[in-house]
């Protein structure tokens, strides 16, 4: 897949070359918390990622590890033991994002008999998840993580608390929403308007989507004053604890207004890298998600880029043209595309093994392309692992092992090394040299560092020839040792590459 062939090749990424522009310690250092160009994110579901300390697990009806709709153990200690451990370090990640980390119900919702594992159904803003654990245990997960020099990402929802709508059923905690402990208000007797109380949100127009609720969550009025200095000082409490990145949940439901006001007093403050969810199915431009993504403040995750490369493998008619148009695309359409948080997979889509039905030649390939295109690449938990899972919760499942010799695990180790070091990957353009249904050979180029790509997601081999590059002249060698496929390829004087076989798979 992922290599350069002396006769033959499946994919290949040349060394870099030339002096830096900016030092790599500089641009790679933890303390820049405003760029994350350089940075692989780790996305990890808390919960499920590893039990570090059982004497925080949830007990009572919340907690069952055989139940994927309820708690089991995972917590910030895990992730400590696993960033201590090497699994995280070795991997190369130099981002983790984590689930949201502030206090959550402790009842089980009603509509579906299921816990808040996953950290979306806030109660208390400024506490922490005391299953995930306690303020002195976040503290020194980011210590810990800032000392193996990876940033901490948190999840934040400020779209809404917990459901409170849905007819027929009883709440028990009716939306409340609570400030260190003290009651600020609830949904169903809202007396200062805390909340919005319109009914769900059919997704007909921007403004349905903004004022209504989500599946009968309790949606936070942004607009009124105290819920508005509430959320300012609620992220402002964990911007104290050094986080590094905030991934904010449901975008596209809130007021761009608010929004921007709101991330104006993050900035004011701290330098921070800011990204949103819009949720889209397709690969086209949305005008609102667009101007969103340029005039907000902050990033999106690049679900056009994900839908793409998940039509790429899970589609054969879907051509390597069609994947190319969609990155040429969203760099005309993005004002800062290489600040759009790309991926394959994540906690609200089948996972990428079961979307090519377990084909790990296509995972390790769809990796390869990621850590190589244009873009802040991120890798949800276990993927390295070739986990399965259809929806949630099933791809919401505890990781199944720490194993550090998967291929996927190692394509995605020496990828994070290279695009530390090289800025092409980074910073850089993109050009396509090669190309046909099957075949995408691009080049990335930063100033005077470049890279090239070869990706041949087809059965047959091709034979490349007219093949240019911006390399100087010489011999470049296999940049994954082999991992995909083995041999290099030679340049000379004028930029033609010799020509190769480029082989299936």
């Amino acid at each position: 897949m992922f290599c350069l062939g002396a006769a033959t090749l499946t994919a290949l990424i040349t060394v870099p070359f030339s002096q830096n522009i900016v030092s790599a310690e500089s641009y790679n250092s933890v303390s820049n918390k405003a760029d994350f160009s350089s940075d692989v994110i780790y996305q990890i579901i808390t919960d499920r990622f590893y039990d570090g300390d059982i004497t925080n697990n949830s007990s009572g009806d919340i907690f069952d590890q055989s139940n994927l709709r309820k708690y089991h153990g995972g917590d910030w200690r895990g992730i400590i033991e696993k960033i201590e451990d090497g699994y995280l370090t070795e991997l190369g990640i130099t981002a983790i994002w984590i689930s949201s980390p502030v206090e959550n119900i402790t009842t089980l919702d009603p509509t579906s008999n299921s816990a808040s594992y996953h950290g979306y159904w806030a109660r208390d803003f400024f506490n922490t998840n005391s299953a995930f654990g306690s303020q002195d245990d976040f503290k020194e997960l980011v210590s810990v993580a800032h000392q193996n020099n990876i940033k901490v990402v948190i999840d934040f929802a400020p779209n809404h608390t917990s459901t409170a709508e849905y007819t027929g059923y009883t709440f028990p905690e009716d939306g409340s929403l609570y400030k260190n402990g003290n009651l600020v208000g609830s949904f169903s007797n809202d007396v200062n308007n805390i909340f919005n109380h319109e009914s769900w949100t059919d997704y007909s127009t921007y403004e349905n989507d903004i004022y209504h609720s989500l599946y009968g969550l309790a949606d936070l009025n942004n607009l009124n004053p105290t819920v508005d200095n509430y959320l300012k000082e609620a992220i402002d409490t964990w911007i104290d604890y050094g986080i590094d990145g905030i991934r904010v949940d449901a975008v596209k439901h809130m007021s761009l207004g608010w929004q921007k006001n709101w991330l104006s007093h993050i900035y004011e403050n701290t330098g921070l890298f800011v990204f949103g969810e819009w949720y889209t199915g397709g690969t086209v431009a949305e005008e609102d998600m667009t101007s969103f993504a340029n005039d907000s403040g902050m990033s999106l995750l690049d679900f056009r880029f994900a839908n793409a490369i998940r039509n790429l493998y899970s589609n054969s008619a879907y051509t390597m043209q069609d994947f190319y148009d969609v990155l040429k695309a969203t760099e005309s359409d993005y004002e800062e595309v290489n600040d759009q948080v790309t991926f394959i997979d994540n906690h609200d889509m089948s996972r990428f093994s079961t979307l090519v039905n377990n084909n790990q030649s296509a995972v390790n390939q769809a990796y390869a392309l990621l850590l190589t295109s244009r873009g802040v690449p991120t890798i949800y938990y276990g993927s390295e692992q070739y986990d399965e899972g259809t929806s949630d919760p099933d791809n919401r499942a505890d990781i199944s092992s720490f194993n550090q010799d998967t291929t996927a695990y190692q394509v995605i180790s020496k990828l994070t090394n290279i695009r530390k070091n090289n800025q092409a990957l980074a910073y850089g353009s993109t050009e396509e040299r090669w190309i046909n249904s099957d075949v995408l050979i691009f080049e990335r180029k930063f100033g005077s560092s470049v890279a090239l790509v070869a990706v041949n997601k087809g059965s047959s081999s091709y034979h490349i020839d007219n093949l240019y590059s911006s390399l100087p002249s010489g011999n470049y060698k296999d940049q994954l040792d082999s991992l995909l496929s083995s041999g290099s390829i030679s340049v000379n004087n004028d930029g033609v590459v010799n020509a190769f076989d480029l082989d299936g798979g």
